[in-house]
């Protein structure tokens, strides 16, 4: 599926009860997302088998989903910076240690990442911030598994 292609059937194929947290979010706060930061999201889901993905205006850079064939919504791409995953709460610890962030408006299992600001100063104490393509393709699998295991 290309970039100027969005699924167009958020309201049926996407409203289940395990994306009420995000879509809660996303209706009440309508965020855009950056084209770096949707590509990023592409790239990382790239190689994953029955990926879908939800934009519901690309023309004006609105927020960017992957989702299961079921509906799940595991990736999300928001504003300049943010690249969330919904994480397997045992894989948390490890989430956090790597510089991701409980993304707040939305909970957990939501883990937010910020690949352009991977710099020490920008860590938490105790945290690691490496970020490279390899990583955040670990991250999309293992969203990608929790999801299909919960759908």
């Amino acid at each position: 599926m290309s970039l100027s292609e969005p699924v167009k059937e958020f309201e049926d194929q996407l409203d289940r009860p395990e994306n009420q947290q995000m879509i809660k979010f996303l209706k009440a706060f309508q965020p855009s997302a950056h084209t770096d930061i949707v590509q990023l999201l592409v790239e990382s889901v790239s190689g994953l088998d029955d990926i879908q993905f939800y934009c519901p205006d690309t023309d004006n850079h609105a927020y960017y989903l992957a989702h299961t064939r079921d509906g799940v919504i595991f990736a999300a791409a928001i504003g300049m910076s943010a690249l969330m995953f919904r994480i397997p709460p045992e894989s948390m610890p490890e989430a956090l240690q790597k510089g991701g962030e409980v993304f707040q408006e939305v909970g957990e299992p939501w883990v937010s990442f910020n690949p352009f600001w991977p710099e020490a100063e920008h860590a938490q104490q105790n945290r690691v911030a490496t970020l490279d393509m390899s990583e955040l393709k670990r991250w999309s699998h293992l969203a990608r598994q929790f999801a299909s295991a919960n759908a």
